[in-house]
This record gives structure tokens, sequence and C-alpha cells, in this order.
């Protein structure tokens, strides 16, 4: 969606600062631990008994749309796993995603994130395709996800896969700076019964219990209830009314045939409520406080058939369908997306292993209310894909891979996303990588159709005057030309290295282009903002991580990301707005006390944001008790070195992040 106010002043852009004293203080805590006890696996599917070598051989699907080994990726990929998700003692999946370096995630209020990699970030960042198990959570009518509903229980989570860079060849509009495909756990893996219960002054009472089963052999399912409150967030004397509640269930079945063929349909419902400020302005009442609860609800429901015919081809089909629903006292806004993708993967002779496939995305969007309405011919919209992707082993060690995307639709027409990337292989522990890829942005709803009052002002001869959004049904889509390079080392079974360095450059942007003021023919003075495709925005920065096992029993990780975003209208004039830090970096230590205990904790650092939000140094613990098999309890402290901090520009809705303490009981039998 496009921020009105994101282009309105031009100032001399402030360095991001950095509190480096802090940050060594907050190291020194996180390495001063005493070390004892063995590793105790919790599960035998956990990966945090694998060495770094082990990992480096997980295979992941998102980047290739088959399974390769991670280590043979010509793409920036950090996988999450359940340990992970587990020891970071995280209530909601933009929590989750702090650990990914390069990927920048700030909280706004107690139910709005902004999540992106590689700039552009905000509420509704609308670079980014965040899919569950290939289910797009992208939202066509503003752009970008809305995170206050991406849910699910987060001990069904088998991984995350977290891919910095454009990834339109394979999976189409909007994978332009990054795709995160949150891949759910086979109903085989969650057999049995499990429940947990935690919360928080801070972050309220959390209950969930899920149930798994079998019908016979070869026949699994699941099914699952969540349910959490989350209290406004106090920020000083000034109330926030960003509270959050939501009721959750959903299920998963998973069978094979007697031919080997593998069927799976999974859906969930939910229902909740959030609080907030009204984001339009009703011009019967403009100088209302727009304070408002946004009821939010919805449903899917999804198919998926895999069939192996042979060692050298499989095949997918994919189908869902989608409903959300959100309103408000000044809004109503209501969607259904029908999906179809179908893939093949063929491996043909003894050097080339192809992937193509054919999708279908139709969706319905319908959005009225005071101060909001879409003004087109017809709220249906579809987007027909094909794309076709071959590897070429060229020698024993180098392998290209050659790739498109053809997409057809009403408002962009034909749009070509090609990719070109090598992978050489050094050694056996050593890899290097580059690619150039190229993909779009498609404009979103409510740029090309909306009509939006965003604000209002006395005129000044007793009347009132409003500030008003114009879409444009001429906008063309953005495209991002990027190039990347990477390098892969495993020093040893116990030590990685993984850098990666990039440059983009996006044309076309869309940017609110404020025009003269006129009188409507109700002879109300009207500003109007024009949303046009005014802006370019250049972007370069590196991404590094060393994880090593310091003793089988002690873990860690460090990461650190740079950014330099610069964006320029077509008069050649720099934005100064800002909307990520230049400077990232991370610590984590995962450490085994004992066979029932553990000791996990994590340092970030992050830089500037323009002159609206200064540096932080956030640190975050856990202490784990695993008393029995059947029996977890953690209590989780985050933000410790500070009773508040900023996140991101209070003038887009922010607040300051308290300290919080969680517990969590969870019983599995």
């Amino acid at each position: 969606m496009i921020d009105a106010g994101r282009f309105r002043n031009r100032f001399p852009e402030i360095h991001a600062a950095r509190r480096w004293r802090a940050l060594a203080a907050a190291a020194a805590a996180l390495t001063l631990m005493p070390i004892a006890g063995v590793l105790h696996a919790q599960e035998n599917h956990d990966l945090a008994s694998l060495s770094v070598d082990d990992l480096m051989n997980v295979e992941v699907t998102s980047v290739s749309r088959k399974a390769q080994k991670l280590s043979d990726t010509p793409a920036a990929v950090f996988v999450i796993t359940q340990d992970d998700i587990r020891r970071s003692g995280a209530t909601s999946i933009p929590e989750v995603l702090r650990i990914v370096p390069g990927l920048e995630v700030a909280r706004l209020t107690g139910n709005a994130w902004a999540v992106s990699a590689r700039g552009s970030n905000g509420q509704y960042a609308n670079k980014l395709l965040v899919m569950i198990d290939g289910r797009s959570l992208y939202t066509p009518l503003f752009g970008g996800v809305f995170w206050d509903v991406q849910d699910t229980l987060l001990e069904d989570i088998d991984r995350i896969e977290v891919i910095r860079g454009p990834g339109g060849t394979l999976w189409g509009a909007n994978a332009v700076n990054g795709i995160i495909n949150i891949i759910t756990k086979h109903a085989i893996e969650t057999q049995g019964t499990l429940v947990t219960a935690g919360g928080g002054a801070a972050e309220g009472p959390l209950g969930a219990a899920r149930f798994g089963g079998s019908l016979g052999n070869n026949r699994y399912y699941r099914a699952y209830a969540k349910s959490f409150g989350r209290p406004d967030s106090s920020s000083g004397s000034l109330p926030t009314h960003d509270a959050l509640s939501m009721d959750q269930a959903g299920f998963r079945a998973d069978w094979t045939s007697r031919g080997g063929d593998t069927f799976t349909a999974q859906g969930d419902r939910y229902r909740g409520a959030a609080g907030g400020t009204g984001a339009t302005v009703d011009p019967a009442n403009p100088f209302d406080s727009h304070v408002s609860l946004t009821r939010l609800s919805g449903q899917n429901l999804q198919f998926r058939w895999q069939s192996v015919q042979s060692s050298r081809s499989d095949t997918s089909l994919q189908a869902y369908v989608d409903d959300t629903s959100r309103s408000d006292s000044n809004m109503v806004i209501t969607r259904r997306t029908v999906d179809v993708d179908f893939d093949q993967h063929l491996k043909l002779g003894s050097r080339n292993d192809a992937v193509w496939g054919l999708g279908y995305r139709r969706s319905n969007d319908n959005a009225v209310g005071a101060g909001f309405t879409l003004i087109r011919g017809s709220n249906i919209s579809g987007i027909a894909t094909a794309f076709v992707q071959d590897e070429i082993a060229v020698v024993q060690r180098l392998r290209l891979t050659l790739g498109t995307k053809i997409q057809f639709d009403s408002v962009s027409h034909l749009q070509l996303q090609p990719t070109l990337r090598l992978l050489f292989k050094l050694s056996p522990r050593q890899t290097m990588w580059a690619a150039a890829t190229s993909a779009v942005r498609t404009p979103a709803e409510t740029e090309l159709y909306g009509r939006i009052n965003v604000g209002a002002f006395p005129d000044g001869a007793g009347g009132t005057a409003l500030v008003v959004v114009h879409g444009n049904p001429t906008l063309k889509p953005e495209r991002v030309e990027a190039y990347e390079v990477g390098y892969r080392w495993q020093l040893s079974a116990n030590t990685g290295f993984d850098a990666t360095a990039f440059h983009n450059r996006i044309r076309d942007i869309t940017g609110a282009a404020p025009q003269a003021p006129s009188i409507d023919s109700s002879g109300q003075l009207i500003f109007p903002i024009n949303v046009e495709n005014f802006l370019d925005n250049s972007a370069y920065g590196a991404e590094f991580l060393l994880t090593n096992a310091v003793t089988p029993n002690w873990n860690i990780a460090l990461g650190y990301s740079f950014l330099q975003s610069v964006t320029f209208d077509d008069d050649g004039l720099r934005s100064t707005v800002v909307t990520e830090p230049k400077n990232q970096l991370q610590l984590r230590s995962n450490m085994q006390l004992s066979q029932q205990f553990a000791l996990n904790a994590a340092a970030f650092y992050a830089g500037r944001i323009g002159d609206d939000v200064p540096a932080y140094v956030r640190l975050d613990a856990q202490l784990s008790w695993h008393p029995a098999k059947q029996w977890d309890f953690s209590i989780t402290v985050q933000n410790l070195l500070h009773a508040r901090h900023e996140e991101f520009a209070r003038t887009a809705g922010g607040i300051t992040i308290p300290r919080t303490v969680n517990g969590k009981i969870t019983w599995r039998f």
C-alpha cells in the first residue's frame, strides 16, 4: 500500500549510528556462560544434534522447486529449523524471523510488523513474497502481508526457508527482494497429543492443543486449535489501542496410495480482533480520533498431489482457496483467492536437471467504506503463468542454471522474469556462486483503482479540506535487476562460513505525487495525491554468517549485514526516507547445561533508521527445563537490556517495544 507520507519531505541522509560498547557487553554476556552436561536431543528429527556439516546437507525446496542440498544452492538461503524456533522463545512468526541475517524485522505496534529483505521495509512491505506450504500470503489489494493473521502452531513447523534476493522465475510476481516459505511437518511426525500454555504480562495468555493419529497404514492426520490475547502495548502515558486476540484451528492429512502417489489436504480457520487507529478519514466526521477495532476472519483449504513416475521424473499439482475478511468502523474488506499450480521435475540425459510448470490465480476483492472506494469496471483479477528452468552440469564442478517465468495479467500484460545462475565447487567444502535475476512487482488494487481519504484539516473558511490519494490504472509494474555473488566454506564439520554480496536496481517504483488543490462538486477543498511510477532505487550490500559448534554442548552463530539504499525521483532528487538500518549484527548462543537444562541467548544490534529511530541493542535469553520426555518448561526474557526501545518510525504508527517475560509449559503424551 502506498504510504502517502513517505515521499513528502526530502532532507540530507543521516548516517547510521553505532553502539559497539553496548553490543560488546551483550556479546560478553553470551560467551562467558558456563558449559556443562551433555547434549540431549528432544525429538528424533531434531536438527540440534546435527553438525554444521550435516546442516549444510539439509534439503531445501524453495530455491529450485525441487529438493537439493543447502550447500548446492546458488542463492542466499537461510533455514530456520524447528529447534531454532523452540530455542528462540518466540510466540509469533515475525519474532522467529529475527534470527535470519540480512532480514529486516521491526515491530510497529502490538499487532503490526514490518518485515522485508534488502530494503523497502514497512507495514506493507510489497516486495517480499511469503508462503505457508506454497500458499501465498501476499494480499493483492494493498500489496504486502497482514502479519497479524499469519499464524499456525509453531510446534508444527518443520522449517522456514528464507531466500534473500529475487525468486520471480519460479514463484512469480512480488518475489522481488526475497521469499519466505514456511513449511509444516508431515502428519506422521505429529502423532499423539500436545498441549501447551504460556503467557506474560506484555504478551498475554496463550493456549494450544494438537492431536495426531492414523487411519490404517499410510494414512495420518492431525488437528490443532490455539488461542491467544495480547494486551495494549503501553507507551508511556499515551494509549496505544493495539491489542490483538485470535482463535485459530486447523488440520492436515497425509496419505499414500498403493501406487506410491502422495496426497495432502490441509486447512485453517481463524477469528480475531485487532485494535488500532483507522487508516482512512470519514468525510462526515473528519476529526474523529479514528480509534477502531478491526474484526479479522478467514479460512483456507489446500490440496496437493505428488507422484514419482521414475527416478528421472516426478510431478506435483497444488490447489487452494483462501478467504479473508477485515472490517472496522470505516472499512470492510473481503477477498477470495483461488490458485492452481502444476509442475514437473525432469532429468534429461546426464547433464540436464529441469523443472517446468503452469499456474493460474484468480482473485476477487471487495473493499468499501467511509473514505475508501475502489473505482473499476470489475473486481476480479487473474494471473496466468508458465515457467521453465534447467540446471546444466557444464563440467564436473560447474553448474549453470537458466530459466524464466512468463506472466500475463490484464494490467501488467506480458512480463518475463529470467534468471541466470552459476555454481562452482572450488573443493568438496568450498562453493562459489553468482546470479543475475530480474523480477517484477505488480501494482496493488489500491494503487490502481483506489480513492482513499488519508487526512483532513480545517480549510480556514469554516469547512474541511481532505487529503485524497488517487489510484492510477495506467501504472507499470516495478522491475528489479539484481546481481549477487556468494561464497560458502565449511571449515570443518563444526564450523561454517557463508557470505553474499549484492546490487539491486529497482525501476518504476510507485510513489505519492502531490497535485494542485482543487474544489470538488460539493464545494469541498481537495488536496489530491496521485500514485505514479516516478522513483528508482539502487541498493547494494553484503551479508555474512559464521556458525560454530564450540563444544558438543555449545553452539554459536554470528551474523552481520550491511545495506546501502538510495531512492531517486525522475528529477534526480534523492529521497531521504529510510525504512531499514544500514548495519545489523547478531550473536546467538545455544548451550546445553545438562541433560535437563538448556540456556539460549541472542544479542541483536540494529543501526539507526534515518533520523527517526535510534540504534539499539536487544538481548533475549531463555532458560528451558526438560524434566521428563513428556514435559518442557521454559522462561524467556526479551529486550533484557532496556525497559523500552523503538524499532520503527513513530510517524508510521510505531511504538516503543517493552521488555517482556514469558513462561511456557508443553506436555506431550
